[in-house]
């Protein structure tokens, strides 16, 4: 299996929720990463967020179209 990448940050742990489904859904490798786990927690979730999602490489350009358009759709 190819090293997985640090692709997209996550604001919240509905974002994660949702784009976990949708790339599991379009059987798009990912790894859901939640700063929750560290021991840096309040450090790390104040500052940055949720967690990030860590894909291969070749799985960037479609994981962040797909982050793009549910970002958008929730401002409308």
């Amino acid at each position: 299996m190819k090293k997985k990448k640090k692709l997209v940050e996550i604001d919240t742990d509905f974002e994660a929720t949702f784009m976990d489904s949708i790339l599991t859904e379009k059987e798009i490798p990912h790894v859901m990463v939640s700063y929750s786990t560290s021991p840096f927690i309040n450090l790390f979730q104040t500052q940055k967020g949720w967690g990030h999602i860590s894909a291969p490489s070749h799985c960037l350009s479609e994981i962040e179209t797909l982050y793009e358009e549910f970002k958008q759709s929730r401002a409308e």
